[in-house]
Protein backbone atom coordinates (compact mmCIF):
# COMPACT_ATOMS: atom_id res chain seq x y z
CA UNK A 1 0.00 0.00 0.00
CA UNK A 2 0.80 3.17 -1.23
CA UNK A 3 0.57 6.97 1.22
CA UNK A 4 0.06 10.09 -0.85
CA UNK A 5 -0.93 12.77 1.51
CA UNK A 6 -4.21 11.49 2.68
CA UNK A 7 -4.80 8.90 -0.10
CA UNK A 8 -4.08 5.35 0.51
CA UNK A 9 -2.93 3.34 -3.16
CA UNK A 10 -3.37 -0.07 -3.72
CA UNK A 11 -1.36 -1.28 -6.52
CA UNK A 12 -2.15 -4.81 -6.80
CA UNK A 13 -6.06 -4.11 -6.27
CA UNK A 14 -5.84 -1.36 -8.19
CA UNK A 15 -7.93 0.95 -5.59
CA UNK A 16 -7.83 4.17 -4.44
CA UNK A 17 -9.03 5.32 -0.98
CA UNK A 18 -9.56 8.15 1.34
CA UNK A 19 -10.51 8.07 4.87
CA UNK A 20 -11.62 4.24 4.04
CA UNK A 21 -13.91 5.66 1.40
CA UNK A 22 -13.39 4.15 -2.31
CA UNK A 23 -12.20 6.74 -5.50
CA UNK A 24 -13.35 6.33 -8.28
CA UNK A 25 -10.65 7.78 -11.09
CA UNK A 26 -10.30 6.42 -14.74
CA UNK A 27 -8.39 3.70 -15.68
CA UNK A 28 -5.94 5.81 -17.55
CA UNK A 29 -5.15 8.54 -14.52
CA UNK A 30 -4.30 5.15 -12.34
CA UNK A 31 -1.94 4.03 -14.76
CA UNK A 32 -0.71 7.60 -14.58
CA UNK A 33 -0.26 7.26 -10.97
CA UNK A 34 1.20 4.16 -10.80
CA UNK A 35 4.13 4.96 -13.46
CA UNK A 36 4.55 8.49 -11.49
CA UNK A 37 4.33 6.28 -7.87
CA UNK A 38 6.94 3.72 -9.36
CA UNK A 39 9.38 6.41 -10.72
CA UNK A 40 10.10 7.05 -6.71
CA UNK A 41 10.20 10.68 -6.91
CA UNK A 42 12.19 10.98 -10.50
CA UNK A 43 10.84 12.33 -13.23
CA UNK A 44 8.75 10.79 -15.61
CA UNK A 45 8.52 12.51 -19.43
CA UNK A 46 5.53 13.51 -21.21
CA UNK A 47 6.74 10.96 -23.52
CA UNK A 48 7.52 8.12 -21.29
CA UNK A 49 3.37 8.58 -19.80
CA UNK A 50 2.19 8.96 -23.46
CA UNK A 51 3.42 5.65 -24.47
CA UNK A 52 2.87 3.46 -21.31
CA UNK A 53 -1.08 5.05 -21.41
CA UNK A 54 -1.87 5.42 -24.84
CA UNK A 55 0.71 3.13 -26.93
CA UNK A 56 0.95 2.89 -30.52
CA UNK A 57 -1.90 5.98 -29.96
CA UNK A 58 -1.84 9.37 -31.43
CA UNK A 59 -3.31 11.64 -28.85
CA UNK A 60 -2.84 15.34 -27.89
CA UNK A 61 -0.88 16.19 -24.92
CA UNK A 62 -4.38 18.04 -23.55
CA UNK A 63 -5.46 13.98 -22.96
CA UNK A 64 -2.54 13.98 -20.62
CA UNK A 65 -3.13 17.04 -18.55
CA UNK A 66 -7.22 16.28 -18.23
CA UNK A 67 -6.05 12.75 -16.44
CA UNK A 68 -3.45 14.84 -14.40
CA UNK A 69 -6.28 17.19 -13.33
CA UNK A 70 -8.17 14.36 -12.34
CA UNK A 71 -6.04 13.08 -9.92
CA UNK A 72 -5.10 16.38 -8.51
CA UNK A 73 -8.57 16.75 -7.51
CA UNK A 74 -8.47 13.51 -6.29
CA UNK A 75 -5.46 14.55 -3.73
CA UNK A 76 -7.68 17.80 -3.11
CA UNK A 77 -5.40 19.86 -0.46
CA UNK A 78 -2.51 17.66 -1.35
CA UNK A 79 -2.72 18.70 -4.54
CA UNK A 80 0.57 20.21 -4.90
CA UNK A 81 1.85 16.68 -4.45
CA UNK A 82 2.03 16.37 -8.18
CA UNK A 83 4.83 18.72 -9.38
CA UNK A 84 4.45 20.20 -13.47
CA UNK A 85 8.22 20.34 -14.80
CA UNK A 86 7.14 22.87 -17.41
CA UNK A 87 8.02 21.67 -20.98
CA UNK A 88 9.29 17.94 -19.44
CA UNK A 89 6.47 16.17 -17.75
CA UNK A 90 5.46 15.33 -14.06
CA UNK A 91 7.25 13.87 -10.40
CA UNK A 92 5.33 12.88 -7.67
CA UNK A 93 6.49 14.07 -4.22
CA UNK A 94 5.94 12.33 -0.64
CA UNK A 95 4.35 9.28 -1.48
CA UNK A 96 5.54 6.44 1.27
CA UNK A 97 5.57 2.79 0.90
CA UNK A 98 4.17 0.77 4.16
CA UNK A 99 5.94 -2.35 4.56
CA UNK A 100 8.95 -4.24 2.82
CA UNK A 101 8.94 -4.57 -0.34
CA UNK A 102 6.87 -6.64 -2.85
CA UNK A 103 5.98 -7.40 -5.63
CA UNK A 104 2.60 -7.65 -7.29
CA UNK A 105 1.16 -11.26 -8.38
CA UNK A 106 2.10 -12.07 -11.93
CA UNK A 107 -0.32 -10.56 -14.66
CA UNK A 108 1.13 -9.62 -17.99
CA UNK A 109 2.38 -6.32 -18.64
CA UNK A 110 3.54 -6.57 -22.14
CA UNK A 111 1.34 -4.31 -24.24
CA UNK A 112 -0.04 -5.85 -27.36
CA UNK A 113 0.40 -4.06 -30.71
CA UNK A 114 -2.06 -2.46 -32.35
CA UNK A 115 -0.85 -3.86 -35.79
CA UNK A 116 -0.02 -7.84 -37.08
CA UNK A 117 3.86 -8.33 -36.99
CA UNK A 118 4.91 -8.36 -40.87
CA UNK A 119 7.67 -10.41 -42.83
CA UNK A 120 9.21 -11.50 -39.00
CA UNK A 121 7.66 -15.27 -38.64
CA UNK A 122 10.85 -16.98 -39.47
CA UNK A 123 12.71 -14.28 -37.20
CA UNK A 124 10.27 -15.01 -33.94
CA UNK A 125 10.36 -19.04 -34.19
CA UNK A 126 14.72 -18.23 -34.25
CA UNK A 127 14.27 -16.46 -31.15
CA UNK A 128 11.97 -18.40 -29.36
CA UNK A 129 14.23 -21.42 -30.53
CA UNK A 130 17.16 -19.53 -28.60
CA UNK A 131 14.96 -18.70 -25.60
CA UNK A 132 14.46 -22.78 -24.94
CA UNK A 133 18.30 -23.18 -24.71
CA UNK A 134 19.43 -19.50 -23.17
CA UNK A 135 19.18 -17.46 -20.26
CA UNK A 136 20.27 -14.29 -21.72
CA UNK A 137 19.47 -13.58 -25.41
CA UNK A 138 20.41 -10.89 -27.18
CA UNK A 139 18.88 -9.35 -30.52
CA UNK A 140 21.11 -7.12 -32.26
CA UNK A 141 20.73 -5.22 -35.14
CA UNK A 142 20.73 -1.80 -36.72
CA UNK A 143 18.40 1.24 -35.21
CA UNK A 144 15.18 0.95 -36.95
CA UNK A 145 15.20 -2.63 -37.64
CA UNK A 146 12.63 -3.62 -35.58
CA UNK A 147 14.31 -5.09 -32.75
CA UNK A 148 11.60 -4.34 -30.43
CA UNK A 149 8.78 -5.21 -32.27
CA UNK A 150 10.45 -8.40 -32.59
CA UNK A 151 11.43 -8.89 -28.56
CA UNK A 152 7.50 -8.02 -27.62
CA UNK A 153 6.41 -10.48 -30.18
CA UNK A 154 8.82 -13.13 -28.69
CA UNK A 155 8.22 -12.20 -25.28
CA UNK A 156 4.10 -12.87 -25.53
CA UNK A 157 4.16 -16.04 -27.26
CA UNK A 158 7.42 -17.19 -24.76
CA UNK A 159 5.17 -16.04 -21.64
CA UNK A 160 3.16 -19.02 -21.03
CA UNK A 161 5.91 -20.92 -20.62
CA UNK A 162 7.35 -18.44 -17.32
CA UNK A 163 4.84 -19.29 -14.06
CA UNK A 164 5.34 -15.37 -12.94
CA UNK A 165 4.88 -14.31 -16.28
CA UNK A 166 7.26 -11.52 -18.56
CA UNK A 167 8.06 -7.78 -17.88
CA UNK A 168 9.59 -5.42 -20.58
CA UNK A 169 11.53 -2.27 -19.45
CA UNK A 170 12.94 0.57 -21.60
CA UNK A 171 15.94 1.89 -21.26
CA UNK A 172 14.97 4.24 -24.10
CA UNK A 173 14.12 6.90 -21.71
CA UNK A 174 16.74 6.52 -18.61
CA UNK A 175 19.46 8.81 -19.40
CA UNK A 176 21.66 7.33 -16.50
CA UNK A 177 22.51 4.47 -14.63
CA UNK A 178 21.64 5.70 -11.36
CA UNK A 179 18.14 5.98 -13.01
CA UNK A 180 17.38 1.96 -14.04
CA UNK A 181 16.50 0.56 -10.43
CA UNK A 182 13.30 2.63 -10.77
CA UNK A 183 12.30 1.93 -14.67
CA UNK A 184 13.26 -2.32 -13.00
CA UNK A 185 11.04 -1.70 -9.86
CA UNK A 186 8.06 -0.59 -12.63
CA UNK A 187 9.02 -3.38 -14.86
CA UNK A 188 8.85 -6.14 -11.81
CA UNK A 189 5.80 -4.32 -10.18
CA UNK A 190 8.47 -3.74 -6.91
CA UNK A 191 7.23 -1.55 -4.40
CA UNK A 192 10.10 -0.51 -2.42
CA UNK A 193 9.78 1.99 0.98
CA UNK A 194 11.17 5.36 0.33
CA UNK A 195 14.92 5.27 0.50
CA UNK A 196 15.76 1.86 -0.02
CA UNK A 197 15.74 1.66 -3.79
CA UNK A 198 18.71 0.03 -5.02
CA UNK A 199 19.84 -2.26 -7.56
CA UNK A 200 20.35 -4.71 -5.23
CA UNK A 201 17.25 -4.46 -3.65
CA UNK A 202 14.88 -4.54 -6.73
CA UNK A 203 17.49 -7.72 -8.28
CA UNK A 204 16.64 -9.25 -4.54
CA UNK A 205 12.80 -9.06 -4.70
CA UNK A 206 12.82 -11.03 -8.06
CA UNK A 207 15.85 -13.57 -7.15
CA UNK A 208 13.32 -16.47 -7.42
CA UNK A 209 10.90 -15.25 -9.87
CA UNK A 210 10.57 -17.70 -12.87
CA UNK A 211 9.87 -14.82 -15.67
CA UNK A 212 11.11 -13.52 -18.71
CA UNK A 213 12.12 -10.01 -18.97
CA UNK A 214 12.55 -7.84 -22.53
CA UNK A 215 15.41 -5.68 -21.49
CA UNK A 216 15.00 -2.69 -24.45
CA UNK A 217 17.25 -0.45 -25.74
CA UNK A 218 20.36 -1.61 -23.91
CA UNK A 219 22.90 0.46 -26.18
CA UNK A 220 23.49 3.35 -24.53
CA UNK A 221 23.85 1.50 -20.71
CA UNK A 222 25.85 -1.67 -21.84
CA UNK A 223 27.54 -2.20 -18.66
CA UNK A 224 24.21 -1.31 -16.71
CA UNK A 225 22.34 -3.73 -19.27
CA UNK A 226 25.31 -6.52 -18.67
CA UNK A 227 25.39 -6.11 -14.74
CA UNK A 228 21.72 -6.50 -14.68
CA UNK A 229 21.33 -9.65 -16.65
CA UNK A 230 24.14 -11.38 -15.15
CA UNK A 231 22.92 -10.79 -11.58
CA UNK A 232 19.31 -11.95 -12.57
CA UNK A 233 20.68 -14.72 -14.05
CA UNK A 234 23.66 -16.07 -12.43
CA UNK A 235 21.96 -17.70 -9.82
CA UNK A 236 19.57 -21.36 -10.47
CA UNK A 237 16.31 -20.17 -10.76
CA UNK A 238 14.29 -19.51 -14.02
CA UNK A 239 14.66 -16.07 -14.92
CA UNK A 240 15.09 -15.27 -18.65
CA UNK A 241 16.59 -11.85 -20.18
CA UNK A 242 15.54 -11.22 -23.62
CA UNK A 243 18.05 -8.01 -24.50
CA UNK A 244 17.65 -5.45 -27.21
CA UNK A 245 21.13 -3.54 -28.17
CA UNK A 246 22.66 -2.64 -31.28
CA UNK A 247 25.81 -4.23 -30.07
CA UNK A 248 26.27 -7.03 -27.70
CA UNK A 249 26.41 -7.01 -24.12
CA UNK A 250 28.93 -9.04 -23.66
CA UNK A 251 28.43 -11.31 -20.80
CA UNK A 252 29.08 -15.34 -20.17
CA UNK A 253 26.38 -17.47 -21.32
CA UNK A 254 24.77 -14.55 -23.88
CA UNK A 255 23.59 -15.71 -27.35
CA UNK A 256 23.27 -13.33 -30.23
CA UNK A 257 20.37 -13.76 -32.56
CA UNK A 258 21.41 -10.87 -35.36
CA UNK A 259 18.12 -9.08 -36.86
CA UNK A 260 18.19 -8.75 -40.57
CA UNK A 261 16.56 -6.47 -42.48
CA UNK A 262 13.41 -7.49 -44.35
CA UNK A 263 13.24 -9.16 -47.78
CA UNK A 264 13.14 -6.70 -50.72
CA UNK A 265 11.97 -7.84 -54.05
CA UNK A 266 14.58 -8.42 -56.84
CA UNK A 267 15.85 -5.90 -60.15
CA UNK A 268 13.02 -7.41 -62.71
CA UNK A 269 10.47 -8.92 -60.33
CA UNK A 270 7.00 -9.33 -61.36
CA UNK A 271 3.92 -8.06 -59.39
CA UNK A 272 3.41 -11.12 -58.06
CA UNK A 273 7.08 -11.25 -56.51
CA UNK A 274 7.10 -8.06 -55.55
CA UNK A 275 3.91 -8.02 -53.05
CA UNK A 276 5.30 -11.63 -51.90
CA UNK A 277 8.39 -9.24 -50.39
CA UNK A 278 7.59 -8.34 -46.74
CA UNK A 279 9.16 -5.36 -47.18
CA UNK A 280 6.74 -4.30 -49.58
CA UNK A 281 3.89 -5.94 -48.03
CA UNK A 282 4.84 -3.63 -44.61
CA UNK A 283 5.21 -0.39 -47.03
CA UNK A 284 1.69 -1.09 -48.50
CA UNK A 285 -0.14 -2.36 -45.51
CA UNK A 286 1.25 1.10 -44.02
CA UNK A 287 0.67 3.52 -46.56
CA UNK A 288 -3.54 1.63 -47.21
CA UNK A 289 -3.81 2.11 -43.41
CA UNK A 290 -3.17 6.03 -43.65
CA UNK A 291 -5.19 6.29 -47.15
CA UNK A 292 -7.38 3.67 -48.24
CA UNK A 293 -7.76 4.99 -51.70
CA UNK A 294 -3.98 4.34 -52.09
CA UNK A 295 -3.72 2.36 -55.65
CA UNK A 296 -1.88 -0.80 -56.05
CA UNK A 297 -1.78 -0.66 -59.88
CA UNK A 298 1.12 -2.03 -61.22
CA UNK A 299 3.24 1.44 -61.90
CA UNK A 300 3.04 1.81 -57.90
CA UNK A 301 3.75 -1.61 -56.96
CA UNK A 302 6.88 -0.85 -59.05
CA UNK A 303 7.63 2.41 -57.45
CA UNK A 304 6.94 0.54 -54.00
CA UNK A 305 9.62 -2.16 -54.86
CA UNK A 306 11.96 0.22 -55.77
CA UNK A 307 11.97 2.60 -52.33
CA UNK A 308 11.94 -0.90 -50.66
CA UNK A 309 15.41 -1.41 -52.44
CA UNK A 310 16.59 2.01 -51.94
CA UNK A 311 16.12 1.82 -48.32
CA UNK A 312 17.52 -1.52 -47.86
CA UNK A 313 13.88 -2.85 -46.33
CA UNK A 314 14.80 -1.52 -43.11
CA UNK A 315 11.50 -1.01 -41.09
CA UNK A 316 11.72 2.13 -39.68
CA UNK A 317 12.70 3.76 -43.02
CA UNK A 318 9.85 2.06 -44.70
CA UNK A 319 6.81 3.21 -42.63
CA UNK A 320 7.93 6.55 -42.02
CA UNK A 321 8.22 6.36 -46.08
CA UNK A 322 5.15 5.09 -46.24
CA UNK A 323 3.45 7.89 -44.22
CA UNK A 324 5.10 10.14 -46.63
CA UNK A 325 3.47 8.02 -49.87
CA UNK A 326 0.15 8.46 -48.14
CA UNK A 327 -0.06 12.55 -48.31
CA UNK A 328 2.59 13.14 -51.15
CA UNK A 329 1.49 10.21 -53.43
CA UNK A 330 4.36 7.34 -54.65
CA UNK A 331 5.80 9.00 -57.49
CA UNK A 332 6.18 12.23 -55.68
CA UNK A 333 8.03 9.99 -52.76
CA UNK A 334 10.18 7.74 -55.08
CA UNK A 335 11.19 11.00 -56.66
CA UNK A 336 13.20 13.10 -54.03
CA UNK A 337 13.57 9.87 -51.92
CA UNK A 338 17.47 10.96 -51.81
CA UNK A 339 17.19 13.10 -49.45
CA UNK A 340 16.47 10.94 -46.99
CA UNK A 341 16.68 12.98 -44.00
CA UNK A 342 14.56 16.15 -45.33
CA UNK A 343 11.70 13.40 -46.35
CA UNK A 344 11.36 10.52 -44.05
CA UNK A 345 9.81 12.64 -41.00
CA UNK A 346 6.77 11.83 -39.00
CA UNK A 347 6.56 9.10 -37.05
CA UNK A 348 4.41 8.02 -35.03
CA UNK A 349 3.74 10.55 -32.09
CA UNK A 350 3.88 7.81 -29.56
CA UNK A 351 7.18 6.56 -30.56
CA UNK A 352 10.74 7.36 -28.95
CA UNK A 353 11.41 10.76 -30.11
CA UNK A 354 14.74 9.37 -31.84
CA UNK A 355 12.03 7.06 -34.07
CA UNK A 356 9.97 9.62 -35.18
CA UNK A 357 12.86 10.82 -37.69
CA UNK A 358 15.42 8.61 -39.83
CA UNK A 359 18.05 11.64 -38.28
CA UNK A 360 17.17 11.37 -34.91
CA UNK A 361 17.39 7.55 -35.05
CA UNK A 362 21.38 8.11 -36.65
CA UNK A 363 21.93 11.29 -34.57
CA UNK A 364 21.30 8.66 -31.31
CA UNK A 365 23.34 6.09 -32.79
CA UNK A 366 26.10 8.59 -34.11
CA UNK A 367 26.81 9.94 -30.34
CA UNK A 368 26.63 7.04 -28.70
CA UNK A 369 30.28 6.58 -31.08
CA UNK A 370 33.58 7.09 -29.85
CA UNK A 371 35.74 9.55 -32.20
CA UNK A 372 37.69 7.11 -34.15
CA UNK A 373 34.66 5.13 -34.96
CA UNK A 374 32.69 8.47 -35.90
CA UNK A 375 35.33 9.73 -38.21
CA UNK A 376 35.96 6.30 -40.00
CA UNK A 377 32.16 6.05 -40.24
CA UNK A 378 32.13 9.41 -42.00
CA UNK A 379 34.53 8.46 -44.68
CA UNK A 380 32.98 5.39 -45.68
CA UNK A 381 30.49 7.14 -46.93
CA UNK A 382 32.58 7.72 -49.70
CA UNK A 383 31.53 4.11 -50.85
CA UNK A 384 28.37 3.66 -52.97
CA UNK A 385 29.15 0.01 -52.69
CA UNK A 386 31.12 -2.71 -50.64
CA UNK A 387 34.73 -2.40 -49.98
CA UNK A 388 37.97 -4.17 -48.69
CA UNK A 389 40.17 -4.22 -45.91
CA UNK A 390 42.84 -2.55 -48.34
CA UNK A 391 40.62 -0.05 -49.59
CA UNK A 392 39.74 1.08 -45.82
CA UNK A 393 43.46 1.28 -45.57
CA UNK A 394 44.41 3.20 -47.80
CA UNK A 395 42.07 5.62 -47.50
CA UNK A 396 41.16 6.43 -44.39
CA UNK A 397 44.83 5.93 -43.43
CA UNK A 398 45.58 9.51 -44.22
CA UNK A 399 43.87 10.43 -41.28
CA UNK A 400 46.72 8.99 -38.98
CA UNK A 401 45.14 6.08 -37.43
CA UNK A 402 47.52 3.18 -37.10
CA UNK A 403 46.85 -0.12 -38.79
CA UNK A 404 45.91 -2.14 -35.57
CA UNK A 405 44.02 1.02 -34.67
CA UNK A 406 41.76 0.96 -37.60
CA UNK A 407 40.93 -2.73 -37.48
CA UNK A 408 39.52 -1.98 -34.31
CA UNK A 409 37.15 0.59 -34.91
CA UNK A 410 35.82 -1.02 -38.27
CA UNK A 411 35.03 -4.51 -35.73
CA UNK A 412 33.63 -1.81 -33.21
CA UNK A 413 31.05 -0.59 -36.02
CA UNK A 414 30.45 -4.32 -36.97
CA UNK A 415 29.73 -4.84 -33.59
CA UNK A 416 27.34 -1.90 -33.08
CA UNK A 417 25.26 -2.95 -36.44
CA UNK A 418 26.39 0.15 -38.59
CA UNK A 419 28.39 -1.58 -40.72
CA UNK A 420 27.79 -4.79 -42.44
CA UNK A 421 30.50 -7.88 -42.72
CA UNK A 422 30.52 -9.72 -46.13
CA UNK A 423 32.22 -12.56 -47.96
CA UNK A 424 33.25 -12.69 -51.03
CA UNK A 425 35.20 -15.89 -52.01
CA UNK A 426 36.87 -15.87 -48.94
CA UNK A 427 37.88 -12.29 -49.14
CA UNK A 428 35.90 -10.32 -46.14
CA UNK A 429 33.76 -7.07 -47.54
CA UNK A 430 31.75 -4.81 -45.87
CA UNK A 431 29.05 -2.95 -46.74
CA UNK A 432 26.86 0.29 -45.31
CA UNK A 433 23.21 0.26 -45.86
CA UNK A 434 22.02 3.21 -48.04
CA UNK A 435 20.17 5.17 -45.09
CA UNK A 436 23.67 4.78 -42.83
CA UNK A 437 25.90 6.12 -45.92
CA UNK A 438 23.26 8.89 -46.52
CA UNK A 439 23.91 10.05 -42.68
CA UNK A 440 27.98 9.18 -42.83
CA UNK A 441 28.10 11.47 -45.87
CA UNK A 442 26.07 14.15 -44.19
CA UNK A 443 28.42 14.29 -40.83
CA UNK A 444 31.32 14.09 -43.85
CA UNK A 445 29.51 17.51 -45.15
CA UNK A 446 29.73 18.83 -41.98
CA UNK A 447 33.04 18.38 -41.11
CA UNK A 448 34.09 19.61 -44.17
CA UNK A 449 35.88 16.86 -45.12
CA UNK A 450 33.94 15.62 -48.18
CA UNK A 451 36.41 16.73 -50.82
CA UNK A 452 39.35 14.63 -49.05
CA UNK A 453 37.58 11.65 -48.87
CA UNK A 454 36.81 11.84 -52.52
CA UNK A 455 40.05 12.74 -53.60
CA UNK A 456 41.52 9.31 -51.43
CA UNK A 457 38.16 7.57 -52.85
CA UNK A 458 39.34 8.31 -56.86
CA UNK A 459 43.22 8.37 -56.24
CA UNK A 460 42.98 4.77 -54.35
CA UNK A 461 40.31 3.11 -57.14
CA UNK A 462 42.28 4.55 -59.94
CA UNK A 463 45.99 2.83 -58.18
CA UNK A 464 43.92 -0.18 -58.40
CA UNK A 465 42.82 -0.41 -61.86
CA UNK A 466 45.87 0.46 -63.01
CA UNK A 467 48.22 -1.83 -61.34
CA UNK A 468 45.57 -4.55 -62.67
CA UNK A 469 46.65 -7.00 -65.17
CA UNK A 470 46.88 -4.94 -68.58
CA UNK A 471 47.83 -1.92 -66.44
CA UNK A 472 51.15 0.09 -65.91
CA UNK A 473 52.73 -1.50 -63.33
CA UNK A 474 53.02 -5.15 -63.01
CA UNK A 475 50.64 -7.86 -62.78
CA UNK A 476 48.34 -9.08 -60.10
CA UNK A 477 46.26 -12.08 -59.70
CA UNK A 478 42.70 -10.44 -60.65
CA UNK A 479 41.92 -8.92 -64.34
CA UNK A 480 41.24 -5.63 -64.53
CA UNK A 481 38.03 -6.31 -65.91
CA UNK A 482 37.52 -8.42 -62.81
CA UNK A 483 38.14 -6.07 -60.71
CA UNK A 484 36.07 -3.08 -62.43
CA UNK A 485 33.30 -5.44 -62.24
CA UNK A 486 33.73 -5.67 -58.97
CA UNK A 487 33.91 -2.24 -58.22
CA UNK A 488 31.57 -1.02 -60.61
CA UNK A 489 29.63 1.01 -57.80
CA UNK A 490 32.88 2.97 -56.29
CA UNK A 491 34.39 3.82 -60.00
CA UNK A 492 30.59 5.69 -60.30
CA UNK A 493 30.92 6.70 -57.09
CA UNK A 494 34.60 8.59 -58.17
CA UNK A 495 33.97 9.70 -61.30
CA UNK A 496 30.58 11.40 -60.56
CA UNK A 497 32.67 13.08 -58.19
CA UNK A 498 35.65 14.09 -59.91
CA UNK A 499 33.74 15.53 -63.08
CA UNK A 500 30.84 17.63 -60.49
CA UNK A 501 31.74 21.18 -59.87
CA UNK A 502 33.74 20.68 -56.60
CA UNK A 503 35.84 17.44 -57.93
CA UNK A 504 38.76 17.12 -59.44
CA UNK A 505 39.05 16.49 -63.41
CA UNK A 506 42.41 15.85 -63.69
CA UNK A 507 42.18 13.18 -61.09
CA UNK A 508 38.63 11.92 -63.42
CA UNK A 509 40.84 12.12 -66.88
CA UNK A 510 42.85 10.06 -65.29
CA UNK A 511 40.60 7.42 -64.12
CA UNK A 512 38.31 7.47 -66.88
CA UNK A 513 41.34 6.50 -69.07
CA UNK A 514 41.85 3.94 -67.31
CA UNK A 515 38.48 2.36 -66.52
CA UNK A 516 35.96 3.43 -68.78
CA UNK A 517 37.15 1.08 -71.54
CA UNK A 518 36.23 -1.44 -69.63
CA UNK A 519 33.06 -0.54 -69.81
CA UNK A 520 32.71 -1.62 -72.96
CA UNK A 521 33.26 -5.17 -72.29
CA UNK A 522 31.09 -5.27 -69.16
CA UNK A 523 28.75 -4.93 -71.90
CA UNK A 524 28.09 -1.52 -70.47
CA UNK A 525 28.41 0.39 -74.01
CA UNK A 526 25.74 3.28 -73.19
CA UNK A 527 27.11 4.22 -70.03
CA UNK A 528 31.19 3.91 -71.53
CA UNK A 529 30.06 6.00 -74.44
CA UNK A 530 28.81 8.73 -72.05
CA UNK A 531 31.45 8.71 -69.61
CA UNK A 532 34.24 8.79 -71.87
CA UNK A 533 32.51 11.74 -73.73
CA UNK A 534 32.41 13.75 -70.16
CA UNK A 535 36.06 13.02 -69.92
CA UNK A 536 37.06 13.91 -73.33
CA UNK A 537 34.69 17.08 -72.55
CA UNK A 538 36.81 18.12 -69.23
CA UNK A 539 40.05 17.77 -71.51
CA UNK A 540 39.09 20.76 -74.05
CA UNK A 541 40.48 23.50 -72.42
CA UNK A 542 43.60 21.99 -70.92
CA UNK A 543 47.34 21.82 -71.99
CA UNK A 544 48.46 18.29 -73.73
CA UNK A 545 51.30 16.43 -71.93
CA UNK A 546 52.41 13.10 -72.53
CA UNK A 547 49.52 11.62 -69.61
CA UNK A 548 46.86 13.36 -71.00
CA UNK A 549 47.38 12.45 -74.85
CA UNK A 550 47.71 8.85 -73.75
CA UNK A 551 44.21 9.43 -71.48
CA UNK A 552 43.01 11.07 -74.64
CA UNK A 553 43.96 8.18 -77.31
CA UNK A 554 42.00 5.50 -75.01
CA UNK A 555 39.04 7.38 -74.51
CA UNK A 556 38.54 8.42 -78.08
CA UNK A 557 38.69 4.65 -78.87
CA UNK A 558 36.31 4.21 -76.36
CA UNK A 559 33.94 6.76 -77.31
CA UNK A 560 34.34 5.84 -81.14
CA UNK A 561 33.62 1.94 -80.39
CA UNK A 562 30.80 2.71 -78.03
CA UNK A 563 29.31 5.14 -80.56
CA UNK A 564 29.51 2.55 -83.19
CA UNK A 565 27.07 0.66 -81.02
CA UNK A 566 24.84 2.48 -80.16
CA UNK A 567 24.67 5.67 -82.11
CA UNK A 568 22.31 5.83 -85.74
CA UNK A 569 24.37 8.70 -87.07
CA UNK A 570 27.01 7.61 -89.07
CA UNK A 571 28.74 11.10 -89.56
CA UNK A 572 29.16 11.18 -85.77
CA UNK A 573 30.97 7.62 -85.51
CA UNK A 574 32.83 8.75 -88.83
CA UNK A 575 34.17 11.78 -87.19
CA UNK A 576 34.87 9.67 -83.50
CA UNK A 577 37.69 7.57 -85.40
CA UNK A 578 38.85 9.90 -87.80
CA UNK A 579 39.98 12.09 -84.66
CA UNK A 580 41.36 9.41 -83.48
CA UNK A 581 43.09 8.10 -86.66
CA UNK A 582 44.39 11.89 -86.81
CA UNK A 583 46.61 11.39 -83.86
CA UNK A 584 47.85 8.13 -85.45
CA UNK A 585 46.51 5.76 -83.82
CA UNK A 586 44.53 2.68 -84.57
CA UNK A 587 42.26 0.70 -82.78
CA UNK A 588 43.85 -2.04 -81.74
CA UNK A 589 47.06 0.39 -80.60
CA UNK A 590 44.49 1.15 -77.83
CA UNK A 591 43.91 -1.86 -76.87
CA UNK A 592 39.99 -2.04 -77.79
CA UNK A 593 37.74 -3.58 -79.97
CA UNK A 594 37.82 -2.46 -83.82
CA UNK A 595 35.18 -0.71 -84.65
CA UNK A 596 32.28 -2.17 -86.86
CA UNK A 597 32.56 -2.03 -90.66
Amino acid sequence: MIRIGTLHVFLDRREIRSNGKLLRIGSRAFEILELLIRANGALVSKDEIMQRVWPHTIVEENNLQVHIAALRKALAGDRNLIVTVPGRGYRLVGAQAEGVASVRPAASRLTAAPTALIGREQTVADVLAVLDTARVVTLVGAGGIGKTRVALEAAMRAEASFPDGAAFVSLATVACPQFVPAALAGAFGIVQPAGSLTLEAVLASVANRRMLLVLDNCEHLLDAAAQIATALTESDTGLCVLATSREALRIQGERLCPIPPLDVPGEGADDAEILRASAVQLFSTRVCASDPRFPLDGRSVSLMASVCRRLDGLPLAIELAAARAAVLGIDVLAAHLDDHFRLLTGGFRTALPRHQTLQAMYDWSYRLLGDAERLLLRWLGVFRDSFSIDAVREIVGTKGLADADLLDTIAGLVSKSLLSLESAHGAPRYRLLTTTRAYALQQLANNGECAAAALAHANYFNTLFRLAPGGDDGPRAESRLDVIRRELGNLRAALDWAFSPNGDAEVGIALAAVAVPCLFDLSLVDECRERARAALDAMRNMDETRAREDARVRLLAAYAAALAHTSGSTQVVHDAWSELHALGVDADEAGLPAREP
